[in-house]
């Protein structure tokens, strides 16, 4: 992945994948880095930990979670934080923290698609292999991980083209169906607008489709071509930005919104830092109206040099 040629090859091949409905499976998608923070546990023997994280990063990096074609060198980054909050009877209480990430062609920079945080309960034993089976779930935490993933590869399919991850939707909503009523508050209907049920939700609410081609424009049509001809990208950013307002109105509260600005404010302050003072202003502008919460740290926008 580290010349333009070979990821617009790539890209050849994956909108030939879509096209044709199948792919060829070179590879498993994810590289997945785990990490488990059990500091808040008391007790020495925190082995289960090690046995979860190992466990964990087994059924992220091992599984082949679809047929699309991605090869060895274009597997997906991620990253899983397991902060442990309890633990009682192997029944473990965590918040979870999922980023992802992917790689801006003709750079060596990578940029944040996803990042969020969840509360999560669970149970575990220490080497227990972790099994899912998508038509009969049984676990809160493989059903937790697989809808992750899934959400991450319709992230990433959707920045490289329009719509391009709804077959990874199409699955995420199929667990959040399966999971509601006996796997616990995050699959519950109307329950938080930023649990699982809330994210495949908004991902398939036509008033916030926006936000997918958002995805798209932002990456596919302006980070990927900052390297050709920087203020042309960069306005096609500003572009993409066009649809927030319109979302907002509509869902204030859409965890696509909050997602976005948790990804992608530090990116935005060294993204608009060689802009003309009057873009930097109208950047300023619209995502401060936005995202008012935020306002003192893009003020950054407008003072970076």
């Amino acid at each position: 992945m580290n010349s333009f040629k070979n990821i617009h090859i790539s890209f050849v091949f994956l909108f030939l994948f879509f096209l044709s409905g199948r792919g060829l499976a070179l590879a498993q998608e994810l590289n997945c880095r785990v990490q488990v923070n059990s500091d808040q546990i008391g007790g020495t023997d925190k082995a289960v930990y090690e046995s979860l994280r190992n466990a964990v990063t087994a059924f992220m990096n091992e599984r082949q979670w679809s047929n699309a074609p991605i090869a060895q060198n274009e597997k997906i980054d991620c990253n899983l934080l397991f902060i442990i909050q309890g633990s009682e009877n192997n029944v473990h209480k965590a918040e979870l923290q999922i980023q992802s990430r992917r790689p801006v062609f003709g750079s060596s920079y990578t940029t944040s698609l996803l990042n969020i945080r969840q509360s999560l309960e669970f149970e575990y034993l220490e080497n227990q292999q972790l099994e899912f089976n998508e038509t009969n779930l049984q676990s809160n935490l493989t059903a937790t991980l697989a809808f992750w993933t899934y959400i991450v590869l319709c992230m990433d399919f959707d920045s490289f083209a329009p719509y391009g991850g709804e077959r990874f939707l199409t699955k995420a909503s199929d667990i959040v169906s399966q999971a509601q009523g006996f796997l616990g508050d995050n699959w519950k209907a109307n329950e938080d607008d930023k649990n699982c049920w809330g994210w495949t939700n908004a991902l398939n609410d036509e008033n916030q489709k926006p936000m997918r081609l958002l995805n798209y424009n932002y990456h596919r049509q302006g980070m990927d071509l900052l390297h050709q001809d920087a203020a042309a990208a960069r306005k096609k950013i500003t572009d993409s930005f066009k649809v927030l307002e319109e979302v907002k109105r509509l869902n204030p509260s859409s965890p696509l919104l909050s997602n976005l600005a948790d990804s992608k404010i530090e990116e935005w302050i060294q993204l608009y830092s060689k802009a003309e003072s009057k873009e930097k202003q109208e950047v300023f502008d619209l995502l401060s109206f936005i995202y008012p919460g935020q306002s003192n740290r893009l003020q950054a926008i407008k003072n970076q040099n």
